[in-house]
């Protein structure tokens, strides 16, 4: 039974390499794109985004299984990595060269509803202990350009995150 859902807007995104994208905050959440070196590919970096956590209601500890991630990439863009963690622990990874859970490489516009792709499903409950957060990387694919004015489809904009805490 669901007991409370927690939500923060896209804005409270930080970028682990900030050198590799271009950043900026707009009204509807973080938008990032890839930044070419002359005659150069883009790497991509990790993205972290907080989930405000309710730890204890009721005298109760909650638990979490499902989570969401709000997003939107160019044709050139996608999100390869998807990292869960509760404070300073990792407790799930779905990876796209594992491809674990079928929950690899994520692209597309996911930003008005929930769907398969922005919904990120734990395969059991975790007893929340400190504080929740999504990672996930921000990867290149198809890139057609090296131009140093970069490709405006390496984009990607994250609206909001959330998660289910029952």
């Amino acid at each position: 039974m669901l007991k409370h859902a927690s939500w923060v807007h896209g804005n409270a995104v930080v970028v682990e390499d900030p050198g590799s994208v271009t950043l900026r905050h707009v009204g509807m959440g973080t938008e990032m794109f890839f930044k070419f070196a002359l005659g150069g590919r883009p790497t991509g970096t990790w993205c972290h985004i907080p989930i405000p956590t309710p730890v204890i209601i009721n005298d109760v500890r909650l638990k979490v299984q499902t989570l969401f991630l709000m997003f939107q990439t160019g044709q050139h863009a996608a999100i390869d990595n998807v990292h869960i963690f509760d404070g300073p622990s990792r407790i799930a990874m779905f990876d796209a060269a594992i491809g674990s859970g079928g929950a690899g490489r994520r692209e597309g516009n996911h930003l008005q509803s929930i769907d398969a792709a922005n919904t990120i499903t734990l395969q059991a409950p975790h007893e929340v202990i400190f504080g929740m957060s999504i990672s996930f990387t921000f990867r290149p694919v198809a890139v057609t350009t090296t131009l140093p004015g970069g490709d405006p489809e390496g984009r990607i904009l994250i609206s909001s995150a959330g998660a289910d805490f029952i």
